[in-house]
């Protein structure tokens, strides 16, 4: 009988390729594994081969498929902090993992605050985990690596949470297991994922943006460009037919001494890349699916800011992914709000905008934040305080896991109403109370009119749980807004010393406008666009490039437009749309019909030239079932886009 055992290093102590038996990559020496709930085992093995495997009292079998992958279910398993013997049998074979803790396992992910290494961090930080081994605590540091297909593998280890070995790992997913060990008592494993300046969606798990309506033309493309999905495969399998046929054929030719024809085109996949639309989970993600945990930290956004409450639609489909590939609907997903940051005049109202779309994200279940206005840097996209950040993240686990009774966050706009006085805000996650970090009085509040002109307003805490707000200079306030700015440090918290959030009461939608009923609906272009630019139109994203701005063809002539279907005849009064800063569009109608036939034009505007703009337009409710963007006319040529091209940011249509 063959016996090899998983050394830290991750290599089998004797000759690898000799073995057909092979455990995922998780399962090695010093590994930990969740308590409490089924744990899959999986592996490679010889086709058709039966693996048993053993651990902890239990004994489970399974057979290996004609690819040789096996996985088997072994039933929740007891905490345990001594380290125990997990094995592996198939025939003569037989692998075993030594030092197999039981307990509490996270999986940490996101860009360069999450990736961001203890050495790099403030010294306080350095100093705490440069003292002492945490006992029962071990990292799993997974290398980048981007890949178009799904991977089985990664190259990393299991390692015990050392100095030595913490000063490369992630502070805040480090201290945020810190603490979990601290206060449970019990083993901890921290799987850390990360990779500086990557965007999210190369963090999908595709199943995730299955049923999301918002989503379905993306998830649609991205299905056809997706190695491993049927929309991909069946493309690429004509491929290597044609491919096939173009051998024999250009054979042919050079036998004959003619010129060989073009070769077929291989279908298109996703651009790969940490920063573009695939890769990291497959390379990074996937290969630890369907490991046992108890939940995910994220730390991301800055490479998605200006996409506003579009982020929103795009964390649930992370989440929703992660949860469907993890094998667990309710795991806990807990993420960090974005610091302050000074990202330059031109981008100065996206952080809040992103804010507030993080924010909403609250409303999927089983989910949390941590804001961090207070321990940022607007002058350093990298804040160096991760042992808080990591607290922070801790405590809704505490709380909503692990069921201690403490405060988890720091007040978060719960609603308003206008009143003689001004404008009363009230909170949730108050603790004890409402309160000023400083003593002084409290900023960053401002109210404004209808007229939407914001000046700055008194605070004053009232009932531990509201805010009134006021201004000489407003006598007729309805609405406000809070920490509305990319650089605001708000001085506002709870008497647990947790910061408040930023909130806008009339952003992304006034109340006045009622409902949103264009989001992700679908359009129809009289000149589509054949340079990737014809979505966009009803994605959420005000944006100046494509994929979140529209553009019709370059073609000659004008008028050109743009149909959004609403999928049903209902009442609608409010129409806004705008320009971006590029192009030179200008005149552009709106018209409305409930059959697609008969339109009736509700009223046109003329956009200014080299200026991103917007444009509402209110009407008695009224029915339809589409709504037409004409383009009638533009200025002359302002840049290097032709004349000849429509362009439009968004159009949203709202009924009452």
């Amino acid at each position: 009988m063959k016996t090899r055992f998983f050394a830290l290093a991750g290599c089998l102590m004797i000759s690898m390729s000799a073995a057909a038996l092979v455990p995922a990559s998780l399962f090695q020496n010093g590994m930990v594994l969740q308590r409490d709930r089924v744990v899959p085992v999986w592996g490679q093995a010889d086709p058709g081969a039966e693996v048993k495997v053993e651990f902890a009292g239990q004994s489970k079998t399974a057979t290996a498929d004609a690819a040789g992958r096996w996985m088997l279910r072994l039933d929740a398993l007891a905490t345990n902090a001594e380290g125990q013997m997990l094995k592996m049998t198939s025939g003569t074979e037989v692998v075993e993992v030594a030092d197999v803790l039981v307990g509490e396992v996270w999986l940490g992910s996101g860009q360069s605050n999450m990736q961001w290494s203890i050495a790099q961090s403030r010294q306080e930080d350095q100093d705490l985990a440069a003292s002492g081994e945490v006992p029962m605590m071990r990292l799993f540091q997974v290398p980048l690596k981007v890949h178009h297909a799904r991977q089985d593998r990664v190259d990393a280890k299991w390692v015990p949470a050392t100095p030595e070995n913490a000063r490369g790992f992630s502070a805040v997913a480090y201290f945020f297991g810190r603490r979990l060990a601290e206060e449970l008592k019990v083993p901890v494993g921290i799987i850390h994922s990360s990779w500086g300046g990557s965007r999210i969606e190369p963090w999908w798990a595709e199943e995730g943006l299955e049923g999301m309506p918002e989503l379905a033309d993306l998830r649609e493309r991205r299905l056809q460009r997706s190695p491993g999905f049927p929309e991909y495969d069946r493309k690429f399998r004509e491929f290597v037919n044609a491919t096939r046929t173009w051998s024999e054929q250009a054979a042919a030719a050079m036998d004959r001494g003619l010129t060989a024809p073009e070769m077929p085109a291989m279908p298109e996949r996703l651009n790969l890349g940490h920063n573009q639309e695939t890769g990291t989970y497959q390379a990074m993600i996937h290969p630890l699916a369907p490991y046992a945990l108890r939940g995910f930290i994220w730390y991301q956004g800055e490479s998605n800011n200006g996409e506003g409450m579009a982020y929103e639609a795009k964390m649930r489909a992370l989440i929703r992914g992660w949860r469907m590939k993890f094998e667990s609907p309710e795991a806990p997903f807990y993420f960090v709000q974005l610091a302050p940051f000074n990202y330059g005049d031109a981008r100065a109202g996206t952080l809040p905008e992103i804010w507030w779309a993080q924010q909403e994200t609250l409303k999927f279940p089983h989910t949390g934040m941590a804001v961090t206005n207070d321990i940022g840097n607007v002058g350093d996209i990298h804040p160096r305080n991760k042992s808080e950040v990591g607290r922070r993240l801790s405590l809704w686990a505490l709380a909503d896991v692990y069921g201690r009774d403490l405060v988890k966050s720091g007040p978060l706009y719960a609603g308003y109403k206008v009143i003689d006085q001004g404008v009363a805000i009230r909170f949730d996650h108050v603790g004890g109370g409402l309160a000023a970090r400083d003593g002084k009085a409290l900023s960053h509040f401002e109210i404004a009119g209808a007229d939407g002109q914001f000046h700055p307003a008194n605070a004053e805490i009232r009932e531990d749980r509201w805010i009134l707000l006021s201004s000489p200079q407003v006598p007729k306030p309805d609405r406000a807004r809070f920490a509305w700015s990319q650089s605001a440090e708000p001085n506002l918290m709870n008497r647990e010393g947790l910061p408040a959030a930023a909130f806008h009461t009339h952003w992304p939608v006034d109340p006045t406008l009622g409902t949103k009923v264009s989001g992700g609906k679908p359009h129809q272009s009289s000149h589509p666009n054949a340079h990737n630019w014809d979505n966009g139109l009803t994605d959420g994203v005000w944006a100046d490039r494509n994929p979140g701005c529209y553009a019709t063809s370059e073609a000659a002539g004008f008028p050109k437009s743009a149909t959004v279907d609403l999928g049903e005849v209902m009442e609608i009064h409010v129409v806004i749309y705008g320009t971006p800063n590029i192009g030179s569009t200008k005149t552009v109608a709106i018209e409305i019909s409930a059959d697609g036939k008969e339109f009736r034009e509700i009223g046109r505007h003329d956009f200014p030239n080299k200026k991103a703009a917007r444009h509402t337009l209110r009407f008695d409710p009224t029915k339809a079932r589409f709504v037409r963007a004409v383009f009638l006319g533009n200025h002359p040529a302002q840049d290097g886009f032709s004349p000849n091209f429509g362009f439009l940011s968004e159009i949203e249509v709202y009924a009452p």
